[in-house]
């Protein structure tokens, strides 16, 4: 815990420096709803961790950069959160891959994997590679992508895409929309 005479001296550089922090994390592209709150994320653990911090450096940078680390961990986050197309599919994808389904739920889920497993079958064999290499292999994006020499961007556009088409799929198969 900070001393006392750090916490003076904390709050004095937070009143110097607190517009310019939430203007930078406005401008990294953060909703105004949430700039105050990342802004204030950020000089808590910069309190924390006052006590690492040089008195002769640039306060203001420190936290600027301690708030760039957490939007970018948000980033992340949020595209995790983005990568999951449908709880549906994901869960019949969990199954193939080793997740067991509830009591009472295995014949609906036989069919349902039934269903998956052609809508795979009628993919290009690149794209069950992909697949194969994301979901059974468990290779994340980055390591698909230096395998076969991409961008990891371009292999996660490549894998919701075929996600995409594999729920289109199940869906033309089954007559109804899954959610």
């Amino acid at each position: 815990m900070p001393s006392i005479n750090a916490n003076s001296w904390f709050l004095e550089q937070v009143q110097k420096d607190q517009a310019r922090l939430r203007a930078y994390v406005r401008s990294l592209g953060v909703r105004a709803e949430w700039v105050d709150d990342l802004a204030q994320e950020a000089l808590l653990i910069a309190l924390r961790r006052v006590d690492e911090f040089d008195r002769t450096g640039d306060f203001g940078g420190w936290v600027r950069q301690i708030a760039r680390r957490l939007i970018a961990n948000e980033r992340r986050k949020a595209m995790r959160r983005d990568i999951i197309l449908s709880d549906h599919a994901t869960d019949i994808l969990l199954e193939i891959h080793g997740e067991s389904p509830k009591p009472g739920e295995l014949q609906e889920r036989e069919e349902e994997i039934a269903k998956l497993r052609e809508c795979v079958s009628g993919l290009p064999k690149r794209s069950r590679e992909l697949l194969q290499q994301r979901y059974f292999e468990d290779l994340s994006p980055g390591a698909i992508g230096s395998r076969l020499g991409l961008p990891s961007n371009q292999i996660r556009q490549t894998l919701l895409r075929l996600r995409r088409v594999l729920l289109t799929c199940m869906e033309r198969r089954s007559g109804t929309h899954i959610a």
